[in-house]
């Protein structure tokens, strides 16, 4: 699944990803009317007007993820964690929530990883067991690169006590985070 690409200059409007396969019309049948909108505007790259047709007060996991991804495909990842977190995260225990499926989990890691908590991000993306996926390849090679970039004690620092210098890591240009249509048809059937 690659769902990286360059980005233009302007991040409400980026490029779509590109998908190992169309979305199919047994992925698209399944989907909320709402995110059918979601759908036609995030394959134009319109993320703004897609963010704005969500609606708030939905609980529904997809819906939330969808308005997570938006944000992180704006470049607004602090934002992003607040709904992901809702639903990937065992609050009781304050790990991942086995059985929240595999992309929802792998969006949080990026949005608390970029999103200015990179070791919470880090330790969201030990909980998960896709390193073959591109979004987590992408993940830890940025976290190895940020961290090769700091000076000796600042890396000391980062690998002993897991504090992150201020100017946490950036995700170049890469469009991030995956939305339920983007999947294959069995990755989507294996979250039912």
């Amino acid at each position: 699944m690659a769902i990286i690409t360059e980005t233009t200059s302007n991040p409400s409007r980026l490029p779509a990803p590109t998908k190992p396969t169309d979305a199919s019309s047994v992925v698209f049948s399944k989907l909320d009317s709402r995110l059918k909108q979601v759908k036609l505007l995030t394959d134009q790259g319109l993320y703004q007007r897609a963010f704005d047709t969500i609606p708030n007060n939905s609980s529904d996991m997809e819906v939330l993820n969808c308005r997570a991804v938006c944000l992180m495909r704006m470049g607004k990842f602090a934002q992003a964690i607040a709904p992901l977190r809702s639903v990937a995260l065992n609050m009781s225990t304050f790990h991942l929530r086995p059985e929240i499926p595999e992309h929802i989990k792998i969006n949080y890691a990026i949005a608390l990883f970029f999103g200015g908590e990179p070791a919470g991000g880090l330790d969201a993306l030990a909980d998960i067991q896709r390193e073959d996926d591109p979004q987590v390849q992408m993940l830890r090679a940025r976290a190895k690169a940020w961290a090769a970039s700091m000076n000796w004690l600042r890396r000391l620092d980062w690998h002993v006590n897991r504090v992150a210098p201020k100017l946490g890591p950036t995700p170049g240009s890469a469009v991030v985070g995956y939305l339920a249509w983007e999947l294959n048809e069995a990755s989507f059937s294996a979250r039912e």
